[in-house]
């Protein structure tokens, strides 16, 4: 089935001329309740067109500028991100084009989605913090950790595939990033072994990835049900009172998901910091990206505090892909 949707360049919000009617039925049918007519209509045209494209300069020696021209003699239109200076949004979203940039065939530049580095952002990494990627693979969020590190302080980048981590040491090869410390343990075990360690944690929790699927890719929902919303719900409460154990007082650390599905975000939020592992409170998360909405009030009959507005959604604007996040310090 085809898919007409009018796609404008430079930022502006694409208009969905056709419904993206071969997504899940049932999800359509949550979409409706999960976000305002306006998002809807984002969310279904980012699901039914080409992904945006974006791109990260790894290396610190690199101007942007001639980066960027290099971008236009195969193709691109690069546009800069104000809130991200070492990223570029390209326009049109072909990867094989960037692969002919010899910047790109030397590692010196990434691609990577927009909300990745968002959630690195909202960290606030300083030179000399300590910090823990709980579930690290592929990479990208870890090397630019490091890089907001400037290569002083401890860095452990967690999964529990063997596999993906074979992926993530190669991104960090391929970025000449060193010293971080690769671990393979299932991150629910981390508060124990990590115990007030970490200035900074990011848990990037295994998710429904709702905010991954695309019409054009059956398999990107092949497996999604509600029941597996739910039982990744339950893991994610048992990751994020893990997490909070590894924290130092006074740490933050972000939670964040690329689903849509409340029970993985809210509802995990409020069971948790209802009865957390140690002390915390929420806090805003403080960036100036498009597509930014507060996190829900309530869902499915349940209301939520009213802290849960510092917590954020991501919408697919300007180059946006769907994201959640939230931050939480240690007190």
């Amino acid at each position: 089935m085809k898919h007409r949707v009018k796609q404008v360049l430079n930022g502006e919000r694409p208009v969905v001329t056709s419904p993206a009617s071969d997504l899940p039925p049932e999800f359509l049918k949550r979409l409706e309740h999960i976000v305002a007519p306006d998002d809807q209509n984002l969310i279904k045209s980012f699901m039914a067109q080409p992904r945006p494209m974006s791109i990260r300069l790894t290396d610190a020696t690199l101007n942007i500028d001639e980066v960027s021209d290099a971008l236009r003699d195969v193709g691109y239109e690069p546009s800069k991100i104000p809130w991200m200076p070492e990223a570029l949004l390209l326009t049109p979203a072909d990867r094989s084009l960037v692969r002919e940039v010899d910047y790109y065939q030397r590692g010196s530049i990434f691609i990577q989605s927009l909300s990745s580095m968002a959630a690195v952002e909202a960290m606030q990494i300083q030179p000399g913090h300590d910090v823990l990627d709980c579930c690290a693979a592929p990479g990208g969020k870890t090397s630019l950790m490091r890089y907001r590190q400037k290569g002083k302080g401890i860095l452990v980048a967690n999964d529990l595939s063997r596999r993906r981590l074979q992926k993530l040491k190669s991104v960090l090869e391929q970025h000449r990033i060193t010293r971080v410390d690769l671990q393979a343990q299932a991150a629910e075990t981390l508060g124990g072994s990590h115990a007030n360690c970490f200035d900074r944690v990011l848990l990037d929790a295994p998710c429904s990835g709702e905010g991954r699927f695309h019409v054009s890719n059956p398999s990107s929902w092949a497996d999604w049900e509600t029941g597996k919303i739910r039982r990744l719900c339950k893991l994610q409460q048992r990751l994020l009172r893990s997490a909070l154990q590894t924290l130092r007082p006074g740490g933050v650390l972000i939670y964040a998901t690329c689903t849509l599905a409340p029970e993985e975000n809210e509802v995990v939020l409020a069971k948790v910091m209802a009865n957390p592992p140690v002390q915390v409170e929420l806090e805003r998360v403080e960036l100036d990206c498009p597509g930014l909405r507060a996190a829900h009030g309530s869902w499915d009959g349940q209301d939520f505090p009213d802290w849960m507005s510092l917590a954020c959604r991501i919408v697919p604007e300007q180059g946006m892909t769907p994201f959640f996040m939230a931050r939480i310090r240690r007190i």
